[in-house]
């Protein structure tokens, strides 16, 4: 009995190590784990608000004008932002924001309206307005759109050269090769640890001119001085927050791409978001998707796809070698124990005659 016992463990082991097999799950599973990632990656952009009830709330609106209370001028704004019509909201609240200095909703949808016409200094400025105002706005996710903006004002060289959750941008320049790691045929955006971004923090304070770490070695010093004569900035609210770290990273991401569904820079962050929760079709998905609508990086972007398809279909074809073979051992075990039992009942039986 030890003997069929010892048999079926190594069975059981022989199963179990399939499921230990890592693998690129498919892109059905990766929408089951991800519903909200891969729901903005791969679906289709929320129904616009009914005009109709809008249109009927301007006009309950107007009729009630109290101009003295930022929520009544918030509440019109919104309305029009709504109706996809930032310029009549700039023409509402410009007049009236300097009525209203602390307010975080009159700044917050200035911004806005100033993002959706393009004028992405004005809307930097209102957005770290309203973050100096309530830094956790919108759940934590404001933040989020401070970065954006903080991309989308640089130069055409600096966005094709970053990502604009800037944490990522080394790690994402540097090839998807580097995240693909043989031993665990894992891949890790960020590829970073506490120290090491602590090392990073205290680099980017010495490149804007802040005062940092003075004890960095000579790699370090060569480093900050090339990225100097790159002219190099780093941008202003990395020395606030640290987006890598936040928990609310893959919400933010996620916030972002739905408000701004034709932004390329938002399905790079996506692609990032997805290889983090190791979703690589998803990463596929988005980044086909920044390819589609104009990315700066559309060069690297098709190698990383590229990278990506033959990565998912070699640990598609190891994980059903894997498969096979581990059922084969299963089958043999059993069969093996079948023959062992047969001859002990066969014993048996001989015995008692």
């Amino acid at each position: 009995m030890k003997l069929l016992s010892w048999l079926l463990l190594v069975a059981v082991l022989a199963g179990n190590a399939r499921a230990c097999i890592w693998d690129a799950e498919s892109l059905a599973h990766e929408e089951h784990r991800s519903h909200d990632l891969a729901t903005t990656i791969l679906g289709e952009p929320a129904p616009a608000d009914d005009p109709v009830k809008l249109q009927a709330r301007i006009k309950d609106l107007e009729a009630s004008r109290d101009e003295t209370n930022a929520d009544w001028w918030n509440n019109l704004a919104g309305a029009y932002l709504r109706l996809n019509q930032p310029d009549v909201a700039v023409k509402l609240l410009e007049p009236v924001v300097g009525r209203f200095p602390n307010d975080y909703g009159i700044h917050a949808n200035l911004g806005t309206a100033y993002h959706l016409l393009g004028h992405y200094a004005d809307a930097e400025k209102e957005i770290a307005r309203d973050l100096e105002i309530n830094p956790e706005a919108h759940f934590g996710l404001e933040k989020y759109h401070l970065a954006l903006l903080q991309y989308l004002v640089r130069d055409k060289t600096y966005q094709a050269r970053h990502v604009y959750v800037d944490e990522f941008s080394r790690a994402f320049q540097q090839g998807v090769e580097r995240y693909i790691r043989e031993s665990e045929g894992k891949l890790d955006a960020a590829n970073t640890n506490g120290l090491e971004m602590k090392r990073i923090n205290e680099l980017t304070k010495q490149i804007a001119g802040e005062p940092g770490d003075e004890k960095t070695n000579s790699w370090e010093w060569e480093e900050i001085q090339d990225l100097k004569g790159q002219g190099y900035v780093p941008p202003p609210y990395r020395f606030k927050w640290d987006l890598a770290a936040d928990t609310n990273f893959i919400a933010g991401v996620i916030y972002m791409a739905q408000m701004n569904p034709r932004e390329p820079a938002c399905f790079e962050m996506l692609g990032i978001a997805a290889s983090t929760k190791h979703d690589f079709n998803l990463t596929l998905a988005a980044y086909e998707k920044a390819v589609m609508l104009g990315s700066l990086k559309s060069e690297l972007l098709r190698e990383k796809d590229e990278r990506l398809r033959h990565f998912i279909h070699e640990s598609y074809k190891e994980n059903l070698i894997g498969y096979g073979m581990g059922t084969a051992v299963i089958l043999f075990l059993l069969c093996l124990v079948s023959c062992i039992g047969i001859k002990i009942w066969q014993w048996r039986m001989a015995a008692r005659k």
